[in-house]
């Protein structure tokens, strides 16, 4: 019994790995909860459209519109037509579950309208089958070469220590697990039909691979991989040429196969647009003269390497694979380079609400090669490297886990992350004021024009006070606007930036000092008959409305403010309505603000 345990350890893991996402499903209660969630309503949308409503154009949605507001995303084209953003792969791929579901709804008499939870368990059991067969053939193509044990590891890793985890389970609708799985199965048929020829397997391949193309159209991009993998394999292009010729007649079925797969899409443009090719990213685009490659791989913001630190034994076992399976090694070199370029090209390279590199999960199956091979240098080194490595990679996992807890609590941002904000962070179990004040939002309009993200500096904020507005945030968390109902007090109240009563200009004059005005017309005023409580109503520039400001750390927005009148820096009071006084001798935490520039040209008055 034993020896068999001991020869299976692989296949254990996977029945771990269903036990653990099974148990997290009850724990957290996931199967009650909704998971059409942030793009998942436009990757499903196409479900509920054909099988219970019958109209992929949409026009069912002006029957209920309350209904549908925050269910089905579609853009509103030309015509007044309404087309489905995203692609169609993951419904078709989770059709089935999808039928299962609704025939559960009609037995147990739940809502048959396509949104409650018979539907969205069943495909979540349906993401869950997928990730199960991926692994299985994942498995089966790494067990070629590797041990049990580090095939077992690698799994494990692969679910446990990355964000696949958490893209099978509270966001399962999302694409990437089933996109995963669909890869690994293409990695393992491809690689049995060059070693047999046997055609079922380039069918199978091609059926699987134009699927993958169909949920994520840049998995096209693995023809090359599997190029390279097949010329290396042969032994150069006459000798790939040899095994293809007898076989010509199954791949030119293959591709017919793949390109009727892959046209679907086409076929649903056309269906709702009377185009066959259409941009469905309308506001949207890759920028290829500025890929954030370094931040995509290290940035606290959603770094690879950063938030999977795991595959830094891929890294290591990148290297034996020119050794031992030469065929990867060149593939892996190619399209990891080129998928890392287009994947950080876009403009919302961080792919804006999502738990680490979304995109990059699709190409785990490839990554897990070299994972193994990592796990099988380091493991198999004398002791020390053993000793070193085994723990390394236990609390690899083990962290993963807890951050993947910790996002799903709202303690890792989902965009916004510095690494002033992870470090201070990164053990937090309940919501902490000073981390939430240390994240940054990434300035996407700036991107997207093509434009440098803003670096602070006292340079930067005396240039911009020129030509733009201001506003600012208290140490409490709240942006600073004016209460007109109180003689223009300034307060740390408002919960979101307002510009009506939170836009101001910032004025220099030759000695350092500043003047604020609010609206164009009143200027900010130490208000020595209230306490010194700052107003913005005075008319003119005298001594009560000039101010100093000191900027707190290079590199940073933090700021205090210092009235010329009273030499007090400005403080915001710790009670309800939180108004602003000069009365503070020091800088601490309640005279430190956020400065924020408006990067819209300031009207002409």
């Amino acid at each position: 019994m034993n020896k068999i345990v001991n020869r299976k350890y692989s296949q254990w893991s996977i029945i771990l790995i269903v036990l653990f996402i099974i148990s997290a499903f009850f724990y957290y209660n996931i199967w009650k909860k909704n998971r059409v969630i942030i793009d998942a309503p436009s990757y499903y949308t196409y479900l509920p459209a054909a099988f219970i409503y019958g109209d992929l154009r949409l026009n069912f949605i002006d029957k209920d519109p309350a209904f549908f507001s925050n269910k089905i995303w579609y853009y509103k084209i030309e015509g007044g037509k309404r087309l489905i953003k995203h692609p169609m792969g993951l419904s078709v791929a989770l059709s089935p579950f999808f039928l299962a579901g609704h025939l559960t709804a009609k037995i147990t008499g739940a809502s048959q309208d396509g949104y409650s939870f018979c539907y969205q368990n069943a495909v979540s059991i349906g993401v869950l089958i997928y990730l199960l067969i991926g692994l299985f053939y994942i498995r089966k193509l790494l067990i070629k070469t590797y041990s049990e044990k580090v095939v077992a590891l690698t799994l494990i890793c692969v679910v446990l220590a990355t964000n696949l985890l958490w893209y099978s389970t509270v966001e399962g609708l999302m694409p990437h697990a089933v996109s995963f799985s669909l890869i690994c199965a293409c990695l393992f048929h491809f690689s049995e039909w060059l070693n047999t020829g046997t055609k079922k397997h380039v069918l199978l391949f091609a059926a699987v691979f134009g699927l993958s193309i169909l949920i994520r159209p840049l998995a096209i991009t693995l023809l090359l991989y599997f190029l390279i993998d097949a010329m290396v394999s042969k032994g150069g292009f006459n000798s790939l040429m040899k095994f293809i010729k007898p076989q010509f007649g199954i791949i030119v079925l293959s591709i017919v196969i793949t390109i009727l797969i892959g046209s679907l899409q086409m076929m649903y443009w056309k269906y709702a647009t009377g185009k066959w090719l259409y941009d469905v990213y309308i506001d949207e685009h890759f920028i290829f003269n500025s890929p954030q490659i370094i931040p995509f791989l290290f940035s606290f913001r959603k770094g690879l390497f950063i938030y999977s630190p795991i595959f830094i034994f891929a890294i290591i076992g990148l290297f034996r694979l020119y050794k031992i399976q030469r065929n990867v090694f060149w593939g892996l070199l190619v399209i990891m380079p080129l998928t890392i370029y287009l994947l950080s090209s876009w403009w919302a390279w961080s792919y804006g609400i999502s738990w680490g590199l979304r995109p990059m999960i699709d190409y785990y199956p490839l990554l897990s090669i070299p994972l193994a091979s990592g796990f099988a240098v380091t493991l198999s080194k004398k002791k020390l490297v053993s000793f070193v490595a085994v723990p390394l990679i236990a609390l690899f996992i083990a962290f993963n886990l807890f951050q993947t807890w910790q996002y799903k609590n709202g303690l890792i941002h989902y965009d916004d992350m510095t690494k002033e904000a992870y470090f201070k962070g990164l053990f937090q179990t309940k919501p902490n004021p000073e981390w939430y004040d240390l994240l940054k939002p990434y300035d996407w309009e700036r991107r997207i024009k093509g434009l440098h993200q803003v670096e602070y500096s006292q340079q930067y904020f005396e240039n911009s006070f020129k030509k733009y507005n201001v506003h600012f945030r208290g140490y409490n968390l709240k942006y600073i606007a004016v209460n007109p109902n109180a003689q223009n007090a300034l307060a740390s109240y408002a919960k979101e930036y307002i510009p009506e009563f939170s836009d101001f200009s910032i004025y220099c004059y030759d000695d350092g000092t500043i003047s604020i005005c609010f609206n164009g017309k009143s200027f900010l005023t130490v208000a020595k008959q209230y306490n010194n409580v700052l107003l913005a109503n005075a008319d003119n520039v005298g001594i009560n409305e000039r101010f100093e400001i000191i900027y707190l750390k290079e590199g940073d927005n933090q700021i205090a403010l210092r009235s010329v009148s009273t030499g007090k820096y400005v403080s915001v009071n710790t009670e309800f309505p939180n108004i602003l006084f000069a009365s503070a001798d020091n800088i601490s935490a309640k005279e430190t603000l956020r400065l924020f520039v408006v990067e819209v040209n300031r009207p002409v008055p």
